[in-house]
C-alpha cells in the first residue's frame, strides 16, 4: 500500500513525538526522584527496594534543611555573585557586540576571529595563571575573582549578540542618525528593543552558569567560609556529616534547583526564539 504524503507526515510526527517524550522522560526521572526523596521521613527510606512512595509524607524536611544548612545566608552570598556577573557580563557583551556589528574598523574581522578563538581554550588552561594573579593582588578570599572577569564580557555572548544585531536592518540606524540620534542612542533606542529574545537567552545562560558554579567559589572562597555560595555549602554539608541525612540533602537540592527551573520557565518563549533566530543573517 502506497502511503500518501499526509500519512507520511503523520507517521514522521508520531515518531518525533515519541522520541521527544522518551528523551524528556529520561531527563525528568532523576528530578522527580529527587523531589520524591525530599519528602521521605528518613534516609533509610530512600534505599528501600523496590522504591516506595514517601510515607509518611514529610514536607517539614525543607524547613529543617534550610535551618541545618543555613541556606538563607548561602543563597544571599550566591545572589550577590549572580547579580554582578549577569549585569557586568551582559552589558559588556552588548557594547562589544555592537562595535563588531555596526562599526567598520580596520582588522575588525581578525580581532573577532581572535575573540572566538578564546572559546576553544578549556577553562582549566587559564585557571592556574588566574589564581596566581589574584593571589598576588590579594583578591583570593573575596568575591572579586568571581566578578571581575565579567567586566570583559563573554565571548559566547558577544558572538550570539553580534549575529543577532547583524540581522537588524542598518537602514534603521541611518534613519535615527538623520534624526540626530547618537551611536549610543541608536544602541539603546533602536537595537536593544529588538534584541529582547537574545538578551533573554543570555540571562538564562548567565544565571544558570553563575548560580550553579562550584569550581570558582570552591577555589577562591575556600579561605573565607562566610562567603560560601550555595553549591559549595551543599557539598560542605555532605562532606562534614558522619551519617548523611539524604532526605534533607535532597530537599536542599530541590531548593537549589527551583530558581534555575523558574528562570528557564519564565524565559522559555524568548529563550527559544533567541536560539532559533540567532545566526540566521549576517
Amino acid at each position: 500500500m502506497t502511503l500518501t504524503r499526509r500519512n507520511k507526515d503523520r507517521i514522521g510526527l508520531g515518531i518525533r513525538t515519541t522520541v521527544s517524550v522518551g528523551i524528556a522522560t529520561l531527563i525528568a526521572v532523576p528530578f522527580f526522584w529527587m523531589v520524591l526523596s525530599s519528602f521521605h521521613a528518613s534516609s533509610f527510606d530512600l534505599f528501600q527496594s523496590p522504591p516506595k512512595f514517601p510515607a509518611p509524607f514529610t514536607p517539614g524536611n525543607y524547613a529543617e534543611a534550610v535551618a541545618v544548612i543555613d541556606m538563607f545566608k548561602l543563597i544571599g552570598n550566591t545572589l550577590i555573585i549572580v547579580v554582578w556577573n549577569m549585569g557586568l557580563s551582559i552589558m559588556s557583551s552588548i557594547l562589544v557586540a555592537y562595535g563588531f556589528a555596526r562599526f567598520r574598523v580596520k582588522e575588525r574581522d581578525t580581532i573577532f576571529f581572535i575573540l572566538l578563538a578564546t572559546m576553544m581554550l578549556p577553562w582549566v588552561v587559564t585557571l592556574v595563571p588566574s589564581y596566581i594573579i589574584y593571589t598576588r593582588l590579594g583578591f583570593v578570599g573575596t568575591r572579586l575573582p568571581l566578578i571581575l572577569p565579567a567586566i570583559g564580557g563573554n565571548a559566547f555572548f558577544i558572538f550570539l549578540l553580534r549575529q543577532y544585531m547583524l540581522g537588524i536592518p542598518k537602514s534603521l540606524d541611518e534613519a535615527a542618525e538623520i534624526d540626530g540620534c547618537s551611536k549610543f542612542g541608536i544602541l539603546f533606542r533602536i537595537i536593544l528593543p529588538q534584541c529582547k529574545p537574545i538578551i533573554a537567552t543570555l540571562i538564562v545562560f548567565s544565571f544558570v552558569g553563575s548560580w550553579s558554579d562550584y569550581v570558582g567559589p570552591r577555589i577562591y572562597l575556600a579561605s573565607n567560609p562566610a562567603l560560601q555560595t550555595l553549591s559549595v555549602g551543599l557539598r560542605y554539608f555532605q562532606s562534614t556529616t558522619s551519617v548523611m541525612p539524604w532526605h534533607l540533602l535532597m530537599a536542599a537540592c530541590v531548593i537549589f534547583t527551583i530558581p534555575m527551573v523558574v528562570t528557564m520557565f519564565v524565559s522559555q518563549r524568548a529563550f527559544t526564539e533567541g536560539i532559533v533566530t540567532t545566526g540566521m543573517k549576517g
